[in-house]
Parts: C-alpha cells; sequence; structure tokens
C-alpha cells in the first residue's frame, strides 16, 4: 500500500516537473550509453553502443510510462494540438460555435427554468418527507372556501387543497403519523417600512411552520409556537428578496418596526436566500403567525369557522411512518367528521376523503399551470440543438475531406485509426466546450426573458439561476453531442485507401461520397420545416388575438390599482374613500371621465355568482353563474361599451336606492330569450326562495365585451353598482378615460391619491393597452421564441447545404471541366448543381411536413383562430425554407458555372 502511493505520488510530482525529470532522464541516458561504449571497447566488440543499448527513443518512453500519467499527457497533448487545428481555420471554428452556443445555450436555459419549476426539491431538511394534505368528494366537505386550489387526482377527481381551521386544529393535535403538521394561508397587505406605503404579500403560517421545514434565520430567529397565539406578540420574519429590494439589506432591521395593514408589527428574523417558500412562483414578502388572522381583514378566514375552508396544510411524516398509515388515519378522521357533519351541511355526493401528494417540490400548482408551456419550448430548443449538431456533422465531414492527406501520412507512418479517432473526437469536444461556454453566457438573459414573459409573468418569480446542477446538464450536453455527432466524421476521416490519398493532393475524384451529408441536409431541412410551421401557426395566433374587439375602447385608457381595505378602511368609509379618490382623479385637467371597478377588463380575473330569473329553466335544472363586475358610474361610458337599451349605472344607484344591473346581450340571448329584458328582474340566489333583498332589476343592456381573456367568448355578464353591493371589501381598479397620452398624468393621479391617504399606494398602474399586452405575454413569447429558432434553424440549413454544395462542387471540378469542353453551357453546369440542391430541399420538406402535421397537433391548445394543420401556415413555410435554401446552393452553382475548362483539366 504504501509503495502504491508513493508511486502515485511520484506521478504526480512528474506533472508539474517535467523539464526536470527529462533533464535527469537525458542525463542519465547519456550516462548509460558512454558506458556501455566503454565496455564495447575493453572487451573488443566492434557493435556501437546504441545499437547494442537499442532505441533511447523507445527506452525514454517506457520509462516515462514509469513514472508519470500517460493518459494525461496524452490527453492534454491533444487538446494543445485541437487548439492548434482549430485557431488554423477560423472560419469553420467560428460557425462550428456559434451553432452550438445556440442550441446548447438555449437548452441550458430551459433546463434552468424546468429544473426550478418542476424537479427542484424545497431547500429545506428531509424534503422528501414532505406532504401535501387535500381531499376530495362532496359529503361532509366545507360548504365554502375563502382561498383554494383545484387539481386532478390520477383518477381524475377534483381534489381541493383547503380545510377549514378548526379541522386543522383537529388533525395538528390528533394525527400521529405526522411528526409537524403546518398550515398556512396567503394574503396581501399594505405595507409601511419607510417613507411610502406599498402591496406586500404575506403567508401566514402556524408556529411550527418553519421548524416543521426545517428552516432556520439567516438573522435573528423563525416564528414558534409561542408566536401563534392570539395574545402573543405580532412579529413577522421577512424574505430574502424583500429585505434586498425593500430594507437595503440591513442587518439592524431585525427587531424594528414596520406598519402592516396600520398594526405594528416587529422584525424578528431574515429568512436565507434560497428559500422562496412552498410554491414555487408565489415568493410572500413577509411570513406572520397565523393566530393574527384578523389583521388581513378578510371576514372569510375565520378561525372558528368550521364551514368555510381557506387553510392549507402540509406534514412532515415521522421517522418510520408509512404514507398508508397516515392516509388511513386521515381518512378514519374524515369519515367521522363527515357523518358528524353532513346532515348539517345538506350536502350530497361522494363522503370528503384525503389526498396526499408528495410535498418535497411544494404545492404543484405552477408546475402544472406550465408544463405545457415548458414542454412546448422544450421541443422547440430540442429541435434547435438537433439542427446545430447535424450542421456540425456536415461540417466535420467536409473538414475531415481536406485533411485526407494529413491522416494518410500519419496513418503510413504509423499512427493507430483510434488514435487518429480519439484526436478527432478531441478536437469535437474542444468546440463543444467552447459552444457551451458561449452558450451559458446567452442562457442566462434567455432563461430571465422565458421567466418574464410565459405565462403573462406568472414565472417572473421562480428562482431558476445557473447552479451545479445546470453547469452538469451543459456539461452532459457538450459531451454528447461533441461525441453523437463526431463519431461518424472522424470513422470517415480515418477509413481511406493511403496510395490514392498520399498520391492525389487535392480532393480530386477520391473524395468521400456524399450520402451522409445529404441525409444530413434533409434532415435539417425537414426539422427547419417544422420549427417555421410551427412559428407561422404561433405567429398567426398572436394576429388573430391581438386584432380582436375587445367590445370596448381601449385607447386613452389608463389603470391603476388602490386598496383601502388593507390600510383600515371599512365598509361606508371604505366606499366613501373610493368616491373621493374618483371625484379628485375626474378633476385632472386632461382627463374625460373615471370609474371603478373589482377587477379590471382582460386582466385574468373573473367573478361568477349564481342567479335565479324568474321564468328560465336550464336543461340541466342547474341555476346560471354569469359573470360579475362590481363597477362604479358610468363605467360602460367611460369604457366604451355601447349601451343598446336602457341607461348606464349612474350616481342614483346608490346603497338604500332600488338595486339594479345592467346585462350584456349574451346574457339576454340566453336567458330572457326575444323578449326586451330593460325592466326585467332576476335574484342573486341560489335557493328556491330568494329574498326580497336579493332582488336586481334590469335597467339597460349594453354590447358583448370580453371580460377576463381574450381566447375566451364572451360571458352572460352582469354589471352592478359597487355602492349597492357593499360586501365587496377589497381593492378596486380605477379606470380613467383621458384626453391625452394616459401615462402623462401618471404623477399627477398618484399625488392625488396620496392627498386623500398618503398610507394607501397605488399600485399596478398602467395603461389598458399595456394590460391587453400582458395577456399575452405567452403567445407573444411562442411567437417570438418560435420564429428566432426558426430563422436559425433555416440559417444552419442554409449553411449546412453551402457547405454540401461547396465541397460537391470542388470533388467534381474536373467533371464540370469535361462537360464544359464538351460544350454544356454555363446555365446547365450551374442547373446541375442547382438541380441537385433542390433534391435534398424537397426530400427535407417531404419528410418534414408530414410530421409537422403530425406533431403540430399537439399545440392546439395553444393556438387560437386557426387549425393546427393551417395551410396558409405550412405553404408559407415550405416556400421560406426552399428560397433559403435555393439562396444557399445559389453560390456554389454559380461558381460551378464559372470554371475555367483547360485549368480544370490540367489540374486532374
Amino acid at each position: 500500500m504504501r509503495d502504491a502511493i508513493t508511486n502515485l505520488r511520484l506521478r504526480w510530482r512528474a506533472l508539474w516537473k517535467r523539464r526536470e525529470l527529462e533533464n535527469d532522464l537525458e542525463d542519465e541516458l547519456s550516462f548509460h550509453l558512454a558506458m556501455r561504449e566503454e565496455k564495447n571497447r575493453k572487451v573488443g566488440v566492434a557493435e556501437s553502443a546504441r545499437r547494442s543499448f537499442g532505441n533511447p527513443a523507445l527506452v525514454k518512453e517506457d520509462l516515462r510510462d514509469q513514472w508519470t500519467f500517460r493518459t494525461i499527457e496524452t490527453l492534454w497533448k491533444d487538446l494543445r494540438y485541437a487548439a492548434r487545428m482549430l485557431r488554423r481555420s477560423p472560419g469553420f471554428t467560428l460557425v462550428a460555435i456559434a451553432s452550438l452556443a445556440i442550441g446548447i445555450g438555449a437548452n441550458t436555459a430551459i433546463f434552468s427554468v424546468v429544473d426550478a419549476i418542476l424537479l427542484k426539491s424545497l431547500p429545506v431538511r428531509d424534503p422528501v418527507q414532505l406532504r401535501l394534505v387535500l381531499w376530495t368528494g362532496k359529503k361532509g366537505a366545507p360548504t365554502s372556501f375563502a382561498q383554494a386550489y383545484a387539481t386532478r387526482s390520477g383518477s381524475g377527481d377534483q381534489v381541493v387543497s383547503s380545510f377549514p381551521y378548526p379541522t386543522y386544529q383537529q388533525f395538528a393535535v390528533q394525527l400521529s403519523q405526522f411528526s409537524d403538521l403546518m398550515g398556512f394561508v396567503g394574503s396581501g397587505m399594505m405595507v409601511n417600512a419607510g417613507p411610502a406605503s406599498h402591496r406586500a404579500g404575506v403567508e401566514l403560517v402556524s408556529g411550527n411552520f418553519f421548524s416543521g421545514l426545517g428552516v432556520t434565520a439567516l438573522a435573528g430567529r423563525t416564528l414558534t409556537a409561542e408566536d401563534d397565539r392570539e395574545r402573543g406578540p405580532l412579529v413577522a420574519v421577512v424574505s430574502y428578496r424583500y429585505w434586498e429590494r425593500h430594507l437595503g439589506l440591513n442587518l439592524e432591521i431585525v427587531g424594528h418596526v414596520i406598519f402592516a395593514n396600520g398594526r405594528a408589527v416587529t422584525i424578528v428574523g431574515i429568512l436565507p436566500r434560497e428559500f422562496v417558500g412552498v410554491q414555487p412562483g408565489s415568493t410572500p414578502d413577509l411570513y406572520l403567525p397565523m393566530a393574527h388572522i384578523g389583521l388581513v381583514g378578510n371576514k372569510h378566514l375565520n378561525r372558528q369557522d368550521a364551514d368555510t375552508a381557506w387553510v392549507q396544510i402540509m406534514g412532515r411524516l415521522r421517522p418510520g411512518a408509512s404514507e398508508q398509515a397516515a392516509l388511513a388515519e386521515l381518512i378514519s378522521m374524515m369519515q367521522r367528521d363527515g357523518e358528524a357533519n353532513a346532515r348539517e351541511r345538506e350536502t350530497t355526493g361522494q363522503p370528503w376523503r384525503p389526498v396526499l401528494e408528495e410535498g418535497a417540490r411544494g404545492i404543484k400548482v405552477l408546475r402544472d399551470h406550465s408544463l405545457p408551456t415548458l414542454l412546448i419550448l422544450s421541443s422547440v430548443v430540442g429541435l434547435v440543438l438537433l439542427i446545430a449538431c447535424a450542421n456540425l456533422a456536415n461540417l466535420l465531414l467536409s473538414r475531415g475531406v481536406v485533411r485526407r492527406r494529413e491522416m494518410a501520412v500519419r496513418l503510413s507512418i504509423g499512427a493507430g485509426r483510434w488514435r487518429l479517432i480519439r484526436q478527432l473526437l478531441t478536437e469535437s469536444i474542444v468546440l463543444a466546450g467552447f459552444g457551451a461556454g458561449v452558450g451559458l453566457a446567452i442562457a442566462r438573459p434567455f432563461s430571465a426573458l422565458i421567466l418574464n414573459v410565459a405565462d403573462g409573468g406568472r414565472l417572473s418569480l421562480v428562482n431558476a439561476h445557473l447552479d451545479g446542477r445546470t453547469l452538469l446538464f451543459t456539461a452532459a450536453a457538450a459531451v454528447a453531442t461533441a461525441l453523437l455527432f463526431g463519431l461518424v466524421p472522424a470513422l470517415r476521416a480515418t477509413r481511406m485507401d493511403l496510395t490514392p490519398a498520399l498520391k492525389d493532393g487535392h480532393v480530386g475524384s477520391f473524395g468521400p461520397r456524399l450520402g451522409v451529408s445529404r441525409m444530413l441536409i434533409a434532415g435539417q431541412v425537414a426539422l427547419s420545416m417544422l420549427l417555421l410551421a410551427g412559428a407561422g401557426l404561433f405567429v398567426r395566433t398572436l394576429l388573430n388575438l391581438s386584432n380582436i374587439d375587445p367590445g370596448f375602447r381601449v385607447q386613452e385608457l389608463l389603470l391603476f390599482e388602490v386598496d383601502g381595505s388593507q390600510s383600515g378602511y371599512k365598509g361606508e368609509k371604505l366606499l366613501d374613500f373610493y368616491e373621493r379618490i374618483r371625484d379628485k382623479v375626474a378633476a385632472i385637467p386632461g382627463v374625460k371621465s373615471v370609474t371603478l371597478s373589482d377587477v379590471a377588463l382582460i386582466q385574468g380575473s373573473e367573478s361568477d355568482a349564481y342567479v335565479r330569473i324568474p321564468g328560465y329553466r336550464s336543461k340541466d335544472g342547474k341555476l346560471p353563474t354569469p359573470h360579475l363586475l362590481r363597477v362604479g358610474d358610468r363605467f360602460l361610458t367611460t369604457m366604451g361599451i355601447p349601451i343598446v337599451a336602457g341607461r348606464d349605472l349612474d350616481k342614483r344607484d346608490v346603497d338604500g336606492a332600488l338595486r339594479v344591473g345592467v346585462v350584456n346581450e349574451r346574457f339576454a340571448r340566453d336567458y330572457l330569450g326575444k323578449e326586451n329584458p330593460v325592466g326585467r328582474f332576476f335574484y342573486f340566489a341560489d335557493t328556491d326562495i330568494p329574498r326580497a333583498q336579493d332582488r336586481v332589476e334590469i335597467v339597460g343592456i349594453c354590447k358583448d365585451a370580453k371580460y377576463d381573456r381574450l381566447r375566451d367568448e364572451v360571458p352572460p355578464t352582469v354589471y352592478i353598482s359597487y355602492l349597492q353591493h357593499n360586501e365587496w371589501d377589497h381593492g378596486m381598479t380605477f379606470e380613467v378615460r383621458t384626453a391625452m397620452p394616459p401615462m402623462a398624468i401618471a404623477r399627477v393621479v398618484q399625488r392625488v391619491v396620496a392627498s386623500v391617504d398618503r398610507n394607501v399606494p397605488v399600485a399596478e398602474m398602467r395603461t389598458q393597452e399595456e394590460q391587453i399586452r400582458d395577456t399575452l405575454g405567452t403567445e407573444r413569447m411562442f411567437a417570438g421564441v418560435v420564429s428566432s429558432f426558426g430563422a436559425v434553424a433555416a440559417l444552419l440549413a442554409a449553411i449546412g447545404l453551402y457547405g454540401v454544395m461547396a465541397y460537391a462542387v470542388t470533388r467534381r471540378t474536373s467533371e464540370i471541366g469535361i462537360r464544359l469542353a464538351l460544350g454544356a453551357g454555363r446555365g446547365d453546369v450551374q442547373w446541375m448543381v442547382m438541380r441537385e440542391s433542390l433534391w435534398m430541399v424537397a426530400a427535407g420538406l417531404l419528410i418534414g411536413i408530414p410530421a409537422a402535421l403530425a406533431l403540430t397537433k399537439y399545440i392546439q391548445a395553444s393556438l387560437y383562430g386557426i387549425k393546427a394543420n393551417d395551410p396558409v401556415s405550412f405553404v408559407a413555410a415550405g416556400v421560406l425554407m426552399a428560397g433559403v435554401a435555393g439562396l444557399a446552393a445559389c453560390i456554389p452553382a454559380r461558381r460551378a458555372a464559372r470554371v475555367d475548362p483547360m485549368r480544370a483539366l490540367r489540374c486532374e
């Protein structure tokens, strides 16, 4: 063992003291030769010492093998030689590196996003032990939901995420299979942590939330069970992101007081950068104890209400506990609870039962929502990498032809074929390494672009960065690319008949056939056709959505949000607060009219309600659920939604007056028949006997207008006065119609709102046009990314086609000279080369079009207004691909037509 260690140490020493050891070796060999010469002279042997001693070079090689790492030395030599050879061909090197950089960089960027959303575990202790507790079924379940998300189980049943707080408490006390059962709920608050107020995302958590997850504070401490008491101290832990953006990375902030919804809150800790919550894409700013849920101001978040679900639950299994045992324990508890409450809640259907999901990667809402987008993008960049690799293979094949003489000489003097293949593969790895390095430089901005634009910006909070896993993926992609697409050119370059290769100084007729290159070109054209067809589909989808008439006038319309409820305003005071803002904004010069609504149009948010309409019966017996919008007076007029009959809501429609509403034409068609709807009424009720106070008279009918998304059909919609439905106690969106560019009055609007209450900030100020553009972020990203990569793919295919045809012309120079000498016209020669190019393009299109027709059907859900087999997109893609390829083939074709017959024959 000691000898092995000593030998290993001496070998490592030889790597760093090579020159000294070489000098010693030279001196030792000289000494031995001198001694052998002296010995031969004494015994009268005429043989020279060098001859009797043996070849000194071979002796040196044998000795070097004993005191150094031969493999490492050989690899180092190969790398140096590869670098020299690539430096001699800068054009080839730059094209190869650029091709690989685009493919590897795009794949690295996508992998970093996919890893952050779909693969990466939460940065907590033993994440594999975490389980999300959900439920499915109806009988015995809560009757209302203040907060919940729904997903689907493996059997297709709807699965709901939230529980009533008393149920969570029961679970936390009685479940024995979990060491910790953490409850949490998200919300928002107005926070004053400096000179101005701002809206902050808040997570209210149980006292064991951080200890159960195993998360420690970067500074200070986390929340404890002592904090989670109604009479306990009002304390908070802030996220690293919030600490960085709003608190200036000041460590002394621990122990200081900020104000949340007007209440003093003491900061007791700062969380580490890597912990961004349990739901990817939703990073809370502050964490508060759940005992202080009343601070949020949402009356539905009640800790005593056993019928309203709002608490989400994550548990950690005890050591040695099984998921099956935990599930059985939950089933038993929920069955007892369902039997006890089913009659009281008067629910029907299957008994509610628990569902356990793995929680290592957190809540999967964003994963489910973003999966289609990520699959499409991953497929696109994967195709680009394939095209780049095919281009690299073609370049290496052409380079192998140029180096035939070099390979022949090396083989003839004794180099083994595997040794040359290893050298060529080393060059491929060097190229892939440089491509990966440049690709890493473009990966970060590309991943940021995807996160900021995709899914309407919902991915922007995802913590995707180039970590060790991403670097490992990049290295693996580079090596796989080099080996997969460098092996065939290396085998071709080293398989030759030495005698003709040594005799022939140029490529001549002894160059290899173009079968593999032609196949690669056809494959590149096919893949490019697929990308271009997809780009055409996404571009047409974006154009269709951009040209939709939303049903209202989007120009000169400024939007901003204000939430007075989070600054202590309630009931009549909240309504008066909004009205004062509306009056003051209306007085700003350049403002035509001002209104407000609970949500902005084309924002992706919606509200609906059950209505009972006298005389209407649906076929399935279900009550209608039209969309609902609570608005201020003159909303329809301000938004530019035409009124067909009756009137708009106005200042008469206040609390205490007759409750009225305006419906759109879709509502009238679906529920009211052909009668004039003005003067009729309906009830906001889901019972057979509605109350009188739920009655709403229809005072107007308006044109149909888009509500939440441009993609969706116009729903039956009811517009009601928010002053008459004052149970709404949240923020409002103000819509300001201007006589000038809307953003010109943005600062004035902020000052006006501050003059009403400086502690209430203006949030999300933008124009209506910007609002609509933001909702089309995913479509715009698809159109831009796929079009860009389609163009890159077509360019790479054109470069590959040009390289193959340029080599073909060089190889057939003598043939072309003979044709011209025998009377062939230069146009005939040019057409001969073009025809060969077009055959490769046609073969690629024949493969690519059916493949595109078969694969684009999987993106039908992402399209709008067109089918996946849209002929316009396919024809345009085919014509574009043929045109680009034709331009690439023109250059070698024209060069072939300019061949001098006499010079070509003399060369032959």
